[in-house]
């Protein structure tokens, strides 16, 4: 699962001033140009050089070592350019212009991020350095955009990969404009924050709910363990903290009731921390309600899910999925904004008196507790099929059924979709399908019953006489025929009797051609051997010509 970065450091140089460091040349598609770019691993600053390879409204495009092509650069820099910006521009507000030129360069190269064929890795990057006169800065507006693995991990490179990542990076160079270089705060918008901001630009210009995000907090331990949500644990499971971000920050759009305009609000208020979050909770959903207990209220609301009030996420289906994450450990510690569920009996259960002033206790009755459902979805199966395909939730166990006899198993992967391995089966099979969840939930079981793909075999056809007015032979029962007489075609009836059929026709001339041709319930069909002739009058002379097909 891919991560972003936002380098900051306390920088103490002058921002740049686009009237006195305005740009000396306007570069053409094909020029090329050195750029800083960092070494995540060792955090070593080194140049690369790139191409210009497209240059558009709001984008400059710019290629290192030819990662991808002039085409696929195009379509990156329109995609940013036709729908990327204004969704952000539009939620969060305008980005600096430190360099004159009115354009946000766009730098593709493999960042190196110690990927080594698994695991993590760094998708992209913004370095507020850039904004600033700093000896190793590009001294302008600039995305670092990862082509490895991001674009993909074989020599065909996917650029759509990289759209929604251009979206969360865009989000941190807006707000570092809002935030540091007009309001003056150079240590910038709290991480946890901004990354729930940024996370919110990929949800506007996707258009669906982040699913990977919900499906990471489903899974992982340290969640589970308590941990927190403003604490940015970057040396630990970072993951777990972009995941409890992106749902805070959607739990406070949905509860304030102001849409996505809630985003740009934030931004904008004076403080670039928990403060911001407190305004609109203060101004829009409580003014009795403080930071903290909203926190613990977002927690409740990962349990129940209630479709009004505080305890869900009203009733958006998108975040139906969330799972209960159930401590079972024993005593343990916790950073601020962490916190645990953990099953206990009410009747001999008494809160530590060393608790401590900072923690706090909410009761939530087990059966208040929402537990998602396990959907499933099965696609249709023939009798030329060993897979039985379709959608569940991420993980669950996918089990195949004939008779009460299992003839098949599998794990849906992160997206919910399962390819199943079964032996192939006869048409007319039911097969009985269903799902549980890592919580032994059942889904409803889906009956399929399994469809004839096969076409019958060749039909055997009878001689047939220049005076003969049908055609006999046999083929597969309840098989349509298909006759054709010169360039005319008739479709014969079914058949009623057993394995035979015949055809008649009106007048059968001499020389007239038949083709023999099979239809079973798939549709294919197969054209007969017999080849053309031509038409002899009774006088025994031709026409020349072919009345074949």
């Amino acid at each position: 699962m891919p991560s972003f970065l936002t380098i900051r450091k306390k920088n103490n140089s002058k921002p740049l001033n686009k009237s006195t460091n305005r740009i000396t040349r306007s570069y053409q598609v094909g020029d090329k140009k050195d750029f800083w770019v960092t070494d995540l691993v060792t955090y070593e600053d080194y140049q690369i050089e790139a191409e210009l390879l497209y240059s558009g409204t709001e984008a400059n495009v710019w290629v290192h070592n030819n990662q991808i092509t002039k085409t696929q650069a195009e379509q990156l820099g329109k995609e940013f350019d036709q729908k990327i910006y204004s969704a952000v521009v539009n939620h969060f507000g305008k980005e600096s212009d430190v360099d004159g030129d009115g354009k946000i360069n766009i730098l593709c190269f493999d960042i190196q991020d110690g990927f080594a064929g698994y695991g993590g890795y760094v998708a992209g990057y913004f370095y507020g350095r850039d904004l600033h006169n700093d000896p190793y800065s590009n001294r302008s507006e600039i995305f670092y955009i990862d082509t490895y693995p991001t674009m993909g991990m074989s020599g065909t490179k996917d650029v759509t990969k990289a759209y929604s990542t251009l979206a969360h990076e865009f989000q941190h160079m807006v707000n570092y404009n809002q935030n540091v270089l007009i309001e003056g705060n150079y240590l910038g918008m709290d991480t946890w924050l901004n990354e729930a901001l940024s996370m919110a630009a990929e949800q506007i210009y996707l258009g669906k709910v982040l699913s990977d995000r919900i499906d990471y907090y489903n899974v992982s331990e340290s969640i589970r363990e308590g941990h927190s949500l403003l604490f940015w644990d970057s040396y630990g499971d970072v993951l777990a903290n972009y995941s409890l971000s992106y749902l805070f920050g959607q739990y406070i759009k949905l509860q304030a009731g102001q849409g996505n305009a809630i985003f740009k609000e934030i931004i904008q208020d004076p403080n670039e921390d928990y403060r911001a979050v407190e305004s609109v909770i203060k101004k829009y959903i409580d003014p009795s309600l403080t930071f903290g207990k909203m926190m613990t209220n977002f927690r409740v609301a990962l349990l129940k899910k209630e479709p009004t009030g505080l305890y869900g996420f009203k009733g958006d289906p998108g975040f139906d999925r969330i799972e209960p994450r159930i401590y079972t450990g024993g005593p343990t510690y916790l950073f601020g904004g962490g916190a645990i569920v953990k099953k206990i009996n009410m009747d001999n259960f008494t809160e530590p008196a060393d608790k401590g002033e900072q923690v706090t206790y909410t009761y939530v009755r087990g059966d208040e507790i929402s537990i998602p459902k396990v959907s499933l979805s099965v696609d249709e199966v023939s009798d030329q099929d060993t897979v039985v395909k379709g959608t569940t939730v991420p993980g669950a166990k996918v089990y195949v059924k004939k008779d009460s006899n299992l003839i098949g198993q599998g794990t849906a992967d992160s997206g919910g979709n399962f390819m199943v391995s079964i032996p192939k089966q006869t048409a007319g099979t039911v097969l009985t399908i269903y799902a549980e969840d890592r919580f032994k939930n059942k889904s409803k079981e889906v009956k399929v019953t399994v469809v004839d793909k096969t076409p019958p075999a060749k039909p055997t056809v009878n001689p047939v006489a220049d005076n003969a007015t049908q055609v006999t032979g046999k083929t597969e029962a309840d098989a349509n025929r298909l006759c054709e007489r010169g360039l005319e075609t008739d479709r014969d009836r079914e058949s009623q009797q057993q394995r035979g059929f015949h055809r008649y026709d009106s007048e059968t001339e001499g020389g007239h051609r038949f083709d023999r041709l099979r239809g079973g319930c798939g549709g294919e069909q197969e054209r007969g051997s017999e080849g053309h002739r031509r038409r002899q009058d009774s006088s025994g002379e031709t026409d020349g010509k072919s009345r074949g097909g």
